[in-house]
């Protein structure tokens, strides 16, 4: 039992999100922040979470942050959106 980070992200890898590049998106988070799957970064800003499925497979490769959906993403847009939640 730890404490989460203050924004939460939660990739999907579903099935549909796994095959598109879910997994591509939590490299690049480790890199990005430090932090894989099931941690927190040391600053406690973030805890990285990978899910089965978010439902938006549509969507895919999907991630959520506090709840906000991204979708359709590539790892070159995670910097962008990392930035936006960032000392917020």
């Amino acid at each position: 039992m730890t404490k989460p980070g203050k924004h939460r992200i939660a990739v999907c890898m579903g099935t549909a999100c796994y095959l598109k590049g879910g997994q591509q998106l939590l490299d690049e988070l480790a890199i990005l922040l430090g932090a894989k799957a099931g941690e927190i970064t040391d600053d406690g800003e973030f805890s990285i979470t990978a899910v089965r499925c978010i439902g938006c497979c549509g969507l895919a490769p999907v991630l959520t942050v506090d709840g906000e959906v991204y979708g359709n993403l590539k790892a070159d847009q995670l910097a962008g959106i990392v930035a936006k939640y960032r000392g917020k």
